[in-house]
């Protein structure tokens, strides 16, 4: 009884040392990392509202600009929806495959496969995108072939948490409708890390971006951001509509007619 009684209190006792010991580690990154006093530099506020104002008038009068952002926009997409079909067609066939525990293969192949995919998820698409330019050149081919490996193992992720957290749901219906609808939802965010694997050489609009700010050129740079929060954006809002919608489908009916 008394061991039984004593077992609360120690649970109780670790939580408030957790917490304390997290507070303790926030106030010293605090204090080793944000040192306010250099931000607040007067040369620093002049040339921080300089820039600032000339960002907030993106140069949306002018055609050509507006021309060759709406192209980059457009690679940049390209790259996105490119990297994110291919990620979740092999996502799919790899959760299929790993996800098979009466299979003596499936259950060797996803040992092998979950260190591979803790790899991958670790190093960011733009580490991955430096070493790929080194192979195929500088352009959108290194920021897709980035981005799918990054984004593969990403998906395999999330459809696998999908499928053991909604046993009740078959195969055919995962493949038909809840794996898709977690592709689309996740292109945003594709799209967001499209945006700016530019800024190394992987294509689309990172690349006009850093090239107006190298040249000081706020008022394009300026265009180039507001073009990434319209599009990237309501490509977000879009995106969690219709996964709310997939969340919302009869799935009694949608079991029975799989």
């Amino acid at each position: 009884m008394n061991t039984q009684q004593e077992r609360p209190k120690i649970q109780t006792w670790m939580r408030i040392i957790f917490w304390i010991g997290i507070l303790v580690f926030f106030i010293y990154s605090y204090q080793s990392i944000m040192k306010i006093e250099t931000i607040a530099l007067p040369q620093r506020k002049v040339h921080i509202v300089r820039v600032l104002t000339a960002l907030s008038k993106p140069n949306i009068s002018n055609s050509e600009t507006n021309r060759l952002v709406a192209i980059k926009m457009i690679e940049t997409f390209q790259i996105a929806f490119l990297a994110t079909t291919i990620s979740a067609l092999l996502a799919s066939l790899l959760t299929f495959i790993s996800a098979r525990p009466s299979s003596i293969w499936g259950r060797v192949f996803n040992y092998i496969l979950q260190p591979i995919l803790a790899v991958v998820r670790a190093v960011h698409p733009l580490i991955t995108c430096m070493f790929i330019i080194l192979l195929a050149g500088i352009g959108s081919k290194s920021g897709v072939l980035a981005l799918t490996v990054y984004s593969t193992a990403v998906l395999i992720g999330e459809f696998s948490e999908y499928a053991q957290g909604h046993m009740s749901l078959n195969w055919p219906l995962l493949f038909k409708v809840f794996f898709p609808g977690l592709t689309f939802k996740y292109l945003s965010v594709n799209f967001l890390i499209a945006s700016v694997l530019g800024l190394i050489g992987g294509g689309g609009i990172g690349l006009s971006l850093i090239q107006s700010i190298l040249l000081l050129d706020y008022h394009n740079a300026g265009t180039a951001i507001l073009a990434c929060i319209i599009a990237i954006g309501g490509l977000h809002l879009i995106s969690r509509a219709v996964w709310f919608r997939v969340q919302k489908y009869n799935l009694p009916e949608l079991i029975e007619h799989a």
